[in-house]
């Protein structure tokens, strides 16, 4: 299955360069699907949030609708848990909720993190403890 980076994905979400979506809906159409890294989506909400400034309940709406799409293969499980986090936590970014809901899959919690806000919010981050 090939892959799609964050260009595409943006492409197809934003639809501001419609031959290029057009593109990416007749992969999604005609083929085997793309596959969409966890990366991508990260970079994908990074740049709706800082270039294109859309607002957090509509970056989530277009996540989700990437999670909707059938054709895209993503990690649904995972991102329906990050978005829930994001739309409850709008003071933390995406990136550390995806890092402590990885580490909680992974059995590697807590994720120790020096960040304060992160430690209260996300229930498997912690700060590390004083040494000695």
């Amino acid at each position: 299955m090939p892959s799609a980076d964050t260009t595409c994905l943006l492409r197809w979400l934003l639809d501001d360069v419609p031959a290029q979506t057009r593109r990416v809906q007749a992969l999604l159409d005609s083929g085997p699907g793309l596959y969409v890294a966890d990366g991508v989506l990260i970079e994908t909400v990074f740049v709706l949030e800082r270039q294109a400034r859309v607002g957090r309940d509509t970056v989530a709406l277009s996540i989700d609708a990437v999670l909707a799409e059938a054709s895209f293969d993503v990690d649904r499980e995972l991102w329906h848990g990050i978005l829930e986090l994001y739309r409850a936590h709008p003071k933390l970014a995406v990136a550390d909720i995806y890092f402590a809901l990885l580490a909680r899959r992974q059995g590697r919690t807590p994720l120790y993190t020096f960040d304060r806000k992160m430690a209260a919010q996300l229930p498997d981050c912690a700060i590390p403890p004083e040494a000695g």
